[in-house]
């Protein structure tokens, strides 16, 4: 396809996004459990798979709950929601479990689970919304790349979730060796698992990896890939994600049919030269941002947001976890309080 071709179809899915989703595009941020990954054959682009050998005790290397529970506060504090619960690979499910029914507590709303093939018997579905899997890549060598996660279990798993009434969706980095061609794979997997929302994500090559020295995606190819998905299926909510050196990419993936912008360091980037300049490339495109990147008083509790993407509900877990919330309530203010002062050090004045 030709850049002329692409750009129409960028038009046309801009158009689709805001017939189905409004004028508004809202961050999200994935809440990660830890570092380490317990599969035999970790992803061969992974940040983790360069730690794995690193890592002699494996709980050592799991953030602490009330780190978790704090910064599942503040995301919503800002008008961020939480993509997903992540990073599980090495928790059990009830540990699983217990987490989602805690963050859905302090957020007051469910929670979409990103923890591998999880047997979603043991999880109290009332405090989730879905289910995603990391599906990762379409590309000819898949099975190479992600050895570790099966793609007919993660189908396996996303189409047990639908039959459970759950949302499902799917993470793809774009940047792992696919071609134009593969767009249609990615289309038809789509539709096979009825899928409600996809994230997407530019390669941030880590060191270490066999694909440390490897070019990421182009812009224009993320756009083709994006609007390709919005024009295929306009109701599908699509996430994009760009790390701190490509927020130029940020502008032409909302017009390309993005509905978030996801994948960003909360804590470093909040406040400084990076975030405004974030905040205005979603501005430029004419679309109107719920939450927000820059604005101290609300991060500090001082301001609440006029609007938000959260819709509150009533949230049912078990006593046991209400009590370990409860308890470690001194211990969450002090680590939202310890993310603020972090904040503070690098904000523009």
């Amino acid at each position: 396809m030709n850049i002329d071709e692409i750009l129409e179809n960028v038009r046309k899915a801009f158009k689709l996004t805001t017939k189905h989703f409004g004028n508004t595009v809202t961050f999200e941020r994935a809440l990660f459990l830890g570092w380490y990954c317990d599969l035999k054959h970790p992803c061969k682009f992974c940040y983790m798979s360069t730690q794995k050998d690193k890592i002699k005790d494996p709980k050592k290397a799991r953030r602490k709950l009330e780190s978790i529970l704090a910064e599942a506060i503040l995301m919503k504090r800002i008008g961020w929601k939480l993509e997903f619960i992540s990073g599980g690979y090495g928790y059990s499910p009830k540990e699983i479990n217990d987490i989602a029914e805690m963050v859905a507590y302090v957020q007051k709303c469910k929670q979409y689970l990103n923890v591998g093939v999880v047997d979603l018997s043991s999880i109290n579905l009332d405090v989730i919304e879905g289910v995603v899997g990391a599906v990762e890549t379409v590309s000819k060598d898949r099975d190479w790349i992600c050895s570790g996660k099966p793609l007919d279990k993660i189908k396996d798993n996303l189409l047990k979730a639908k039959e459970l009434g759950l949302k499902t969706g799917i993470t793809i980095i774009l940047g792992l060796g696919e071609k134009e061609e593969d767009i249609d794979k990615l289309l038809n997997l789509i539709e096979e698992l009825d899928l409600d929302r996809i994230t997407f994500y530019s390669l941030n090559p880590q060191k270490g990896t066999i694909f440390e020295n490897k070019p990421s995606v182009t812009t224009i190819e993320y756009m083709n890939w994006v609007s390709n998905v919005r024009l295929n299926f306009p109701k599908i909510k699509i996430i994009t994600g760009v790390w701190v050196d490509k927020i130029p990419m940020i502008s032409p993936l909302i017009l390309s049919g993005s509905n978030v912008i996801t994948k960003f360091p909360v804590f470093s980037v909040f406040g400084t030269k990076k975030a405004h300049w974030i905040e205005k490339e979603i501005l430029s495109t004419g679309r109107e941002l719920i939450g927000t990147f820059t604005d101290i008083e609300v991060l500090k509790g001082e301001k609440v947001l006029e609007k938000t993407p959260y819709i509150e509900e009533e949230i049912n877990i078990s006593k046991e976890n209400i009590r370990k919330v409860e308890e470690l309530k001194d211990k969450i203010d002090e680590k939202i309080n310890s993310y603020i002062s972090k904040v503070l050090k690098k904000v523009v004045q």
